[in-house]
């Protein structure tokens, strides 16, 4: 795949934007808060409806306005033209068409009914410095990382996620009344026939989850494995292993899976209860990294934690290309400098099969030498264009033979 423009409209710092891009590297360079990460940001929003910096919409939106649109125009590896179009208004105090915010989505100018109907249209991926979130945060910024990518590759997986959120949401409120019954009411039988029925509900699908998670999660250790020795030039053996309900192994089979969450569930019942909300799920479950056997998040130094970061997203351009046979767009924002020479220089390897973004301050980061291989961008891919962005304003710059 390849972007061949993008318009934007009250969008971040871009009033209006309309700018044509070109096979290769896309070299955005300028000072910081130019809008760089901006057009990047607009770009992987067109993925998954997600900004890789905020979950919520109006934060997207240009300051005084009260609505966004994002246009991304793509040909496939086929040759196939196609866009995605998301539009966001803004609720408007006042205004009965406008009392919640509204986000439209297109495909080749056709609304699309839900978010996961684009999941898959349009694949990027995305390395910025916030994904070293997914080594410090907590469990839910492991689990985004694996659901965004799986929702690209296996789209029914995303409404495997909305249906689990429904019935996690609706076993939630029957264990809040049944807490509340409990000191009022020696028979709780009817309710109880009750929660058994959404455990079976929400066994049935969370074995579907846990299942694509461990599937994707082996794929991805092996090809991160390989990535990491390439990044650091050493054998250093990365493992990632899913943390889920106890007894659930990786070669445990879909029915296994959901007897086993089942029967968790119905154990647990009265401690879920009692606290009013389900404690276990794959909202619960965590992905553990470890590096030559020690843990990454409290034993990984700064660069090896970077080291193990790049590579988790090399596997994932690799995966992504190879289950869907088309590569993805790949966008690296601000990375160069968070990086030394050589991993810089490993990194730009990657570059020549893939259309790519890449904002630096410095031109030097990226086309002065990166490694004893090669001394510029321009000796590892065969086409690239370099673009200078100054408040809001884009303008690429004609090359010097």
């Amino acid at each position: 795949m390849r972007v061949t423009k993008i318009e934007l409209k009250n969008f971040r710092n871009y009033s209006h934007l309309e700018q044509e891009f070109n096979p290769g590297a896309q070299i955005m360079y300028g000072k910081n808060a130019q809008g760089k990460t901006n057009i990047l940001e607009a770009i992987y929003l067109c993925t998954c409806a997600r900004s890789h910096r905020t979950g919520k919409d109006i934060e997207l939106v240009q300051q005084g306005k009260d609505d966004y649109d994002v246009l991304v125009k793509f040909i496939t590896d086929k040759e196939i033209e196609e866009e995605i179009r998301i539009h966001y208004l803004a609720a408007i105090s006042g205004d009965p068409l406008r009392l919640k915010p509204i986000r439209h989505i297109y495909h080749n100018g056709v609304r699309l009914e839900r978010v996961g109907d684009m999941m898959g249209l349009f694949n990027a991926v995305i390395f910025a410095p916030e994904d070293l979130q997914i080594i410090k945060d907590g469990p839910s910024a492991r689990r985004r990382f694996l659901d965004l990518l799986i929702s690209q590759l296996y789209p029914p997986y995303f409404q495997d996620l909305l249906q689990y959120q429904h019935l996690l949401t609706q076993r939630n409120n029957l264990l809040k009344k049944l807490r509340e019954d409990y000191t009022t009411r020696n028979d709780a039988t009817e309710y109880n026939l009750n929660l058994a029925v959404w455990d079976e509900q929400i066994a049935n699908c969370s074995a579907r989850i846990i299942n694509r998670r461990q599937d994707t999660l082996n794929e991805i250790n092996i090809l991160a494995n390989e990535a990491i020795s390439q990044i650091t030039g050493l054998k250093e053996e990365l493992c990632l292993r899913y943390k889920t309900v106890g007894s659930v192994s990786r070669t445990s089979s879909l029915d296994e899976i959901r007897e086993l969450m089942q029967t968790r569930l119905q154990d647990q019942s009265a401690d879920d209860i009692s606290k009013g909300f389900t404690g276990i799920g794959p909202h619960r479950d965590d992905l553990l990294f470890t590096l030559n056997g020690n843990e990454v998040r409290p034993y990984a130094s700064q660069g090896q934690q970077r080291s193990v970061v790049l590579a988790l997203k090399l596997a994932e351009l690799l995966l992504l290309r190879h289950r869907t046979g088309e590569s993805p767009v790949l966008l690296l924002d601000d990375v160069m400098s968070e990086l030394d020479s050589s991993r810089r220089f490993r990194l730009l390897q990657t570059i020549d099969k893939h259309q790519s973004f890449i904002t630096c301050t410095d031109l030097s980061q990226v086309l002065h030498e990166c490694g004893s291989d090669a001394s510029s961008l321009a000796d590892i891919v065969d086409d690239y264009s370099i673009f200078e962005v100054d408040n809001a304003t884009v303008t690429e710059i004609p090359l010097q033979y």
